[in-house]
């Protein structure tokens, strides 16, 4: 498969490389608009660095293209690879209004083309422990502390700071798994988000850190707590933590494991300690092979854009709740 990697400076980007030097697969060009990662990548993958998309397609036959990108231009280039028919995987959010995500949702479906998106909590551990309970959670929280703004600088981003350019802080771009997990697992659609953030911390346009509450039309309750503000280092990059209840089990994570107590036959209460990564880097490798495996099979993908725009829906509702003071937001009354 000849493969293109599109805008390809993005903290993500080094997450994929690996699985993308499979014997089967090759890298055919890079595009690289912040002109930072684009040169190696290309040394990397013996190939040529593009100055834009268009470019790119115009002098190379591909057959699946990996998108990233600043989150404000995902929609324009999303909609250059449908226009051609190319099937792709594009990072999340995709954009920065939930009607754009929607509008190139139905611009792929129409030419029936295969679009991926990173969920990346779809296949991992943690779906497959807590998926397995039969009953449905009443209650999930989940909590993901990462490291300081600068980081983003550091890694070439600086884009990620500025609300114009990325949409909001670690709502778009954290919340967003937590998000669609709590969707998949309450398997309820979500009506009502109210929501808390600050900016105090490093005065800038977007959220320091936010606190979500999300209720489904059957009234099960789903809390996320995210935000820029741990002290990260090599050693701990992050605070990722989550307990999620239903009827007949409660679920709560620990280190490399999740602690489930649930009640036996006899109304004893039993308790296992389930090995589990929850570390999420390490799935991106799989997303990569899982993808290229999908769109050879003329499989669904894993994750698609209708799911990314139903997250970000839900994230547009909760940075206007925030905005009134977290006055809970019917989503059916927004247009």
């Amino acid at each position: 498969m000849r493969i293109a990697i599109v805008e390809s400076t993005h903290w993500h980007m080094p997450l994929y490389l690996d699985a993308l030097e499979a014997p089967s697969l090759r890298v055919v060009g890079v595009t690289d608009s912040a002109q930072k990662t684009g040169l190696a990548l290309a040394k990397r993958f013996g190939c040529e660095v593009y100055r834009n998309l268009d470019n790119l397609l115009d002098m190379q036959t591909v057959d699946f293209a990996f998108v990233f990108g600043r989150h404000i231009d995902m929609p324009t280039l999303a909609g250059k690879l449908i226009e051609r028919g190319i099937p792709f995987a594009i990072e999340k959010p995709c954009g920065i209004r939930a009607i754009d995500v929607d509008r190139l949702g139905a611009s792929a479906e129409a030419k029936n083309l295969y679009v991926a998106v990173p969920m990346i909590f779809r296949m991992s551990d943690t779906l497959d422990i807590v998926g397995h309970t039969k009953t449905r959670p009443d209650f999930a929280s989940f909590r993901f502390m990462t490291g300081p703004p600068s980081r983003y600088e550091a890694a070439g981003t600086p884009w990620m700071l500025r609300f114009d350019l990325a949409g909001g802080g670690p709502l778009i771009n954290l919340g967003v798994h937590f998000i669609d997990l709590f969707s998949v697992l309450a398997r309820d659609e979500i009506v009502s988000v109210s929501a808390v953030s600050s900016s105090e911390i490093n005065g800038l346009s977007i959220e320091d850190v936010i606190s979500v509450r999300m209720v489904t039309k059957q009234n099960r309750i789903g809390t996320l707590e995210c935000g820029y503000i741990f002290p990260s280092d090599n050693k701990i990059q992050r605070e990722f933590t989550f307990s999620i209840s239903s009827q007949d089990s409660y679920y709560a994570s620990g280190d490399d494991q999740i602690l489930v107590r649930s009640k036996s036959a006899d109304g004893q209460i039993e308790t296992r300690r389930i090995p589990a990564r929850l570390e999420t880097d390490v799935y991106y490798p799989l997303f990569v092979r899982r993808v290229l495996d999908e769109v050879r099979a003329g499989s669904v993908p894993v994750a698609g854009l209708r799911d990314a725009s139903r997250a970000l829906r839900i994230v547009e509702a909760a940075y206007l709740s925030a905005s009134r003071h977290g006055m809970p937001i019917q989503l059916n009354a927004l247009p």
